[in-house]
């Protein structure tokens, strides 16, 4: 199965647009039939982020990583707050341009005001733009389809503030280990690097052996300060290696299915991809998004594999007729009390209510996981440092206490 858009013409010959969740072309064009539509384009979906080989699929893949998430973020907002203050659209997109002082903005939006002259409705235009993800350009369609745009923007516009104040907090909670990891390497740093060079000068005209462990910082500390560039890289290299193997499809792969088994991270990763999976359900659902395309939609808003491949099997369920809520409990990846609520939100008809408040159970969980986790990590930090730093200090001062009996 596969997402399609389409362009049709109804009874009166107006243009419609949409996505439609069929096997192929043949089969979207059969149903728009069925429905009293006659089908004008019928074209393969793209996903944002779809790679393209094609010289323009390099440039909008270019432009994309030029025009950032916060600028879909302003986008939004500006556009939602010009709408609601009785502007037109073609108007709102003239003023955004207008005003703004990034270059790259400026095109961006000129792009989307240059669609919509060419008689595209504006889903259409957003749809062409790499930026912006298949749930944003649904909900506007639904929001264009139901005369309510600026609404629709509304609540894009609350589900990015939604997941930005999610990013900023778990940055700001990593913020103060981070530093402690900093000044606590640095500190051992200069330890090995300065300090235990000038201790083996000291020693270095004693007649008996030095202890193995005192033996041993200094060969460490010889090491490092004789050959820096090859220490540097011992100690840059293997984390900058498994970042590069991660980032293949087969290390992407085993790093998905290690995490998600692993006692420490499984809960914080399932309730990370709760809160994404049933937040974007909510927001596709409410706006009148047929659940089997909001699933698949949802699975690329997933990040882990498992999590998509899990989303991607009970779209398939739903369309034999079998409950989503069961299916992705037999998965066994989301939380049972998420699974079953959703059932009950399918049986009663209030799909889209119910995934909004299992979004927000579980980002209390994912904000309360976070702090304990933070609480775990901050002594622990401090508590090897001390240690490494302590041993060192220590061992120094052990043969210092004793050099008398060392020199003989």
């Amino acid at each position: 199965m596969a997402l399609y858009d389409y362009t049709a013409l109804n009874g009166n010959n107006e243009s419609l647009a949409g996505i439609m969740d069929e096997v192929d072309r043949n089969v979207v064009a059969h149903r728009l039939l069925q429905q009293g539509l006659r089908p004008l384009e019928i074209k393969k979906h793209k996903q944002a982020g779809t790679s393209a080989f094609s010289l323009g699929g390099w440039r909008d893949k270019f432009r994309a990583k030029q025009v950032t998430r916060a600028d879909v973020e302003f986008f939004t907002k500006q556009l939602t707050l010009l709408l609601n203050a009785g502007l037109s659209l073609d108007a709102s997109l003239r003023i955004m341009k207008a005003q703004s002082h990034k270059p790259v903005f400026r095109h961006f939006t000129g792009e989307i005001e240059q669609k919509l002259k060419e008689g595209k409705s504006f889903s259409q235009a957003l749809a062409e733009q790499p930026v912006f993800s298949s749930m944003y350009v649904n909900v506007v369609r639904a929001g264009e389809e139901g005369g309510i745009l600026p609404a629709m923007l509304s609540r894009i516009s609350a589900y990015q503030a939604t997941f930005q104040e999610l990013k900023q907090f778990i940055i700001s909670a990593s913020i103060y280990p981070l530093i402690l990891l900093v000044v606590g390497l640095t500190a051992i740093i200069i330890l090995v690097t300065a300090i235990l060079p000038r201790f083996e000068i000291l020693f270095s005209g004693m007649g008996h052996d030095l202890p193995v462990n005192v033996k041993f910082m200094m060969a460490v500390a010889h090491f490092v300060t004789s050959h820096y560039l090859l220490a540097l890289l011992l100690l840059i290299g293997p984390p900058v290696v498994l970042y590069k193997y991660l980032k293949t499809e087969n290390g992407q792969q085993r790093y998905d299915h290690l995490v998600i088994r692993l006692p420490l991270l499984a809960g914080f990763t399932r309730d990370l991809e709760t809160t994404r999976i049933f937040r974007t359900l909510e927001v596709l659902v409410n706006n009148g998004v047929h659940l089997a395309t909001a699933l698949r939609i949802t699975s690329g808003v997933a990040v882990n594999s498992e999590y998509r491949r899990a989303l991607n099997r009970a779209t398939e369920a739903l369309k034999e007729g079998q409950q989503v809520g069961r299916k992705l409990k037999a998965e066994g990846l989301l939380p049972d009390l998420a699974v079953d609520l959703l059932s009950i939100g399918e049986e009663s008809g209030r799909v889209g209510d119910v995934c909004g408040q299992i979004a927000e159970h579980f980002e209390i969980e994912l904000r309360t996981r976070i702090k304990r986790l933070i609480a775990m990590i901050e002594p622990a930090l401090i508590l090897f440092i001390a240690l490494v730093a302590g041993y060192v200090v220590v061992s120094m001062l052990t043969v210092i206490m004793s050099i008398n009996d060392i020199a003989g």
